[in-house]
């Protein structure tokens, strides 16, 4: 168990690093936190829309850097190493093939939580900044004012941007199990990914339309009912963002929710890719 332990991490960290040297990677996290910046300067409404304003925008950059940043790594994971031969040199040693799923996508979930925590750090600082600016002012509520600023609840919203994105990343890593092009893998995780957010629609079709519906049409509603992940469930985030009250044990039960999909993603993804011919 410790051997196949040490192997997980030594590709993990080998993926990682691998990644953090990538120049996008570096682009993206700059633009991001650049966004964050300078969206400071476009908020001159009420101090509790100004808060709003920041966070919306703030924690939209999040999620979209995080989403590019997903793709592009897991989609060059196994296409990226079959291309350029290093994984049968992987392979060779005594590395199983789902370790190797494994490792490549720790190495992945670690390199988005880095990015998350950055940038939410980076967000508390922007609001914490804007707050001591507020206060400033004549006739500030600084209680008020402070208490909106570091509101403790975007640590929730925080947790919500990583998870979702982890299981993105599940998504594409699968993906990238059955295909040789990046760019295949891409469309896939997007259109799943863009699936996903009518997911609800489609179970609630899938129940209301019974026996009444085409064989097809119910096959298709029962497929994105049962396999792909509802996103819409991660949309406590915008309930958080909005100064709205959002239990732990939701934000939680979305938490496992996801980890029980990335399981189950992982082990189709290392079962496809038992049986590939590399």
């Amino acid at each position: 168990m410790r051997g196949c332990l040490r192997r997980i991490l030594a590709v993990a960290q080998n993926t990682f690093l691998e990644a953090v040297r990538q120049k996008v990677f570096a682009v993206l996290l700059i633009f991001a936190l650049v966004l964050l910046g300078g969206a400071s300067y476009f908020a001159e409404f009420s101090f509790q829309e100004q808060f709003k304003f920041l966070k919306d925008l703030s924690y939209a950059a999040i999620s979209l850097t995080g989403l590019l940043v997903g793709l592009l790594g897991a989609a060059q994971l196994i296409p990226g190493e079959i291309e350029r031969r290093t994984i049968l040199t992987a392979l060779c040693r005594p590395l199983r093939r789902w370790e190797f799923i494994a490792g490549k996508f720790l190495g992945l979930a670690g390199l988005l939580a880095g990015m998350v925590g950055i940038m939410a750090l980076a967000v508390w600082g922007l609001l914490g900044w804007k707050g001591l600016q507020l206060i400033g002012g004549e006739g500030a509520d600084s209680a008020a004012i402070w208490s909106e600023a570091m509101d403790p609840r975007l640590v929730q919203a925080g947790l919500l941007i990583g998870v979702k994105l982890v299981v993105v990343a599940a998504i594409a890593v699968f993906f990238s199990t059955v295909a040789t092009s990046t760019t295949f893998v891409i469309a896939m995780t997007l259109m799943v990914y863009l699936i996903g957010h009518l997911q609800s629609v489609a179970r609630e079709q899938w129940l209301e339309t019974g026996e009444a519906a085409h064989g097809v049409v119910r096959l298709f509603l029962a497929t994105v009912s049962f396999l792909v992940p509802d996103f819409n469930l991660y949309n406590l985030i915008d309930e958080i963002v909005t100064g709205n009250m959002v239990a732990w044990h939701s934000t939680l039960g979305v938490v496992g929710y996801s980890v029980v999909y990335v399981i189950i993603l992982l082990t189709a993804s290392a079962v496809v890719f038992e049986g590939r011919d590399i």
